[in-house]
């Protein structure tokens, strides 16, 4: 006896091959998505995927692509790998996401000590006139830049706002070289108060 055939719906991909296409993520909020996914990571103490990476870009984890995968274009993965790493540098042995303040410059601004800081600090300034001239993106000087940060205590740079910075590395005019320049060599203004006295 014969059993009937029938025919099987092609399955095509397996469900956990499919990738969302790079057209279909927003490049406005990729940033934002991607910083609150490496958020979780310390929130949620993955360990394991932090210190993936932590690796070099040659030693290609399943965390690494994951990361690359918020990348809205293709351009633009290893850029998103690269700042995973410097978050992950960063959040070494941390138990609690600190998602940044301002601009690179701004937190180059903060190494040093009382009373030498920026660009009063020989240091500070030598590492920022490192990165601003460079034509491709200075990445063994951001990674000097967040080791000092870190080492320091102070606040990185908002890390939504690294991302937007560096895809804009090599735009004309260099917007944010000379952002960057601007936020580490411009004095705080202090709001004065209604008597004439400075805060």
């Amino acid at each position: 006896m014969t059993l009937p055939l029938f025919e099987l719906p092609d399955p095509g991909a397996p469900p956990d091959a499919e990738q969302t296409p790079p057209a279909d993520i927003d490049p406005a909020t990729a940033p934002l998505r991607y910083v609150a996914w490496l958020g979780s990571l310390v929130h949620t103490h993955q360990y394991g995927k932090l210190a993936d990476l932590r690796r070099p870009a040659t030693a290609d984890s399943p965390t690494h692509f994951e990361a690359r995968a918020f990348a809205p274009t293709e351009e633009h993965r290893a850029l998103y790998r690269q700042v995973g790493f410097l978050f992950a540098r960063y959040h070494a042995g941390r138990t609690r996401p600190h998602y940044g303040r301002g601009s690179l410059g701004s937190a180059i601004r903060s190494i040093g000590y009382d009373g030498a800081r920026g660009p009063a600090n020989p240091s500070a300034e030598r590492l920022m006139m490192r990165i601003l001239p460079s034509r491709p993106i200075p990445w063994r000087h951001l990674q000097h830049a967040i080791e000092r940060i870190r080492a320091g205590e102070t606040t990185p740079p908002a890390w939504s706002e690294l991302i937007t910075d560096l895809t804009q590395w090599t735009e004309r005019g260099r917007p944010t070289s000379q952002k960057w320049g601007d936020d580490f060599y411009t004095r705080r203004r202090t709001t004065p108060r209604p008597n004439g006295a400075a805060k």
